[in-house]
């Protein structure tokens, strides 16, 4: 059985703590987590994962 995921986004958390608590909250309840590091939270995740996949079946880069 596949473990649910949850993304998180780094820029959300004013802390280092904040955001591994988190995190550790999601993992404690059988998620995998996810954390962007970049990018605004608020952008599509669905459009972002389908130009990632599309940039890299294409070799090159696209702005997300």
């Amino acid at each position: 059985m596949n473990k649910p995921t949850h993304y998180l986004w780094r820029s959300d958390f004013s802390s280092e703590q904040e955001w591994e608590a988190e995190r550790s909250r999601y993992t404690a309840a059988g998620f995998r987590t996810v954390t962007f590091l970049d990018g605004p939270p608020d952008r599509e995740l669905l459009a972002g994962m389908k130009a990632l996949i599309r940039n890299h079946r294409n070799g090159r880069q696209e702005e997300l």
